[in-house]
């Protein structure tokens, strides 16, 4: 049942999120559609997508995890930015997903998995979905999302990423 709630509640954010893009909602005097998140910062020299979201890593850091990308762009399901592969390894899609997320929100949309040690209190990994939670900013979550063909390295990976987030929220 939770995770019928959980499905639901991404549905609805979803359709509410399309339909003010689609009806122009939300978008600068400039014609851009980005999100902003108050305190992020890119890297210095890095413009890694269209909207502050994508600014959480930078393409390079991104192509070392799944190769050529298309520059990351705002996911309107998990939230945050989303890269994704140029082109699909073994049938799959690989994709990045980074995001920070009120408390609210992060329980309503985030895979919660086992514990993680060694690295913030607090944080956990789900090995189905290759999700990397962890407290972050004023109380807020931080999310990666590592979406490869091969489970192997998933979570060394959402680590490593985690870690590069965690520094610049």
């Amino acid at each position: 049942m939770e995770l019928l709630r959980k499905f639901t509640l991404a549905a609805i954010l979803g359709i509410a999120l399309t339909l003010v893009a689609a009806c122009g909602g939300g978008g600068d005097s400039d014609g851009s559609t980005s999100v902003g998140l108050p305190g992020v910062e890119a890297p210095a020299g890095e413009d890694s997508g269209s909207s502050d979201s994508c600014k959480f890593l930078s393409k390079e850091e991104v192509a070392e995890a799944i190769g050529p990308h298309d520059g990351g762009r705002q996911d309107y399901t998990f939230g945050g930015c989303v890269w994704t592969a140029s082109s699909a390894k073994d049938g799959i899609n690989e994709a990045i997903f980074a995001t920070v997320l009120p408390k609210a929100q992060y329980e309503s949309v985030a895979e919660i998995g086992e514990p993680v040690s060694g690295f913030v209190d607090g944080a956990t990994y789900d090995e189905t979905h290759g999700e990397l939670w962890f407290p972050c900013r004023g109380g807020d979550y931080c999310g990666i999302k590592v979406g490869t063909a091969s489970p192997d390295g998933r979570q060394e990976t959402a680590l490593r990423l985690g870690k590069i987030l965690q520094g610049r929220v």
